[in-house]
C-alpha cells in the first residue's frame, strides 16, 4: 500500500510543470519570538514577443563580439581545439 502512495505522489509531483519561487520572511518579536512566513510566488508568464526580443538582443551581442574579436580555431599538439582572438581581452568576454 505504501508503494501505491509513493507512486501516486511521484505522479502528482512530476505532472506539475508550474515553476514557483519560495519566499520565506522571518521577524523577531520579544513577545512571540521568531515568526516566519512562507509564500509561494508564481513565475511571471513570458510573452512570445518578449522571448523573441530577448533572442534578437542575445544574437546581436554575439554578432558584435564575433565582429570585434574574430575568433579562429586552431589545434594544439594533442589535437585540442583552441580559439585565437584578434584582440586582447576577448577570452574574458570583451566586445569593445
Amino acid at each position: 500500500m505504501k508503494i501505491l502512495y509513493a507512486i501516486a505522489a511521484l505522479i502528482l509531483l512530476s505532472s506539475s510543470a508550474q515553476a514557483w519561487q519560495v519566499v520565506e520572511r522571518c521577524t523577531y518579536s520579544k513577545f512571540y519570538g521568531r515568526v516566519c512566513t512562507t509564500s509561494y510566488l508564481d513565475d511571471p508568464v513570458r510573452s512570445e514577443t518578449q522571448s523573441q526580443e530577448d533572442e534578437r538582443a542575445r544574437r546581436a551581442g554575439i554578432e558584435k563580439w564575433e565582429a570585434f574579436c574574430k575568433p579562429k580555431r586552431t589545434y594544439d599538439n594533442e589535437g585540442v581545439i583552441r580559439l585565437v582572438y584578434a584582440r586582447k581581452g576577448c577570452e574574458f568576454g570583451r566586445s569593445e
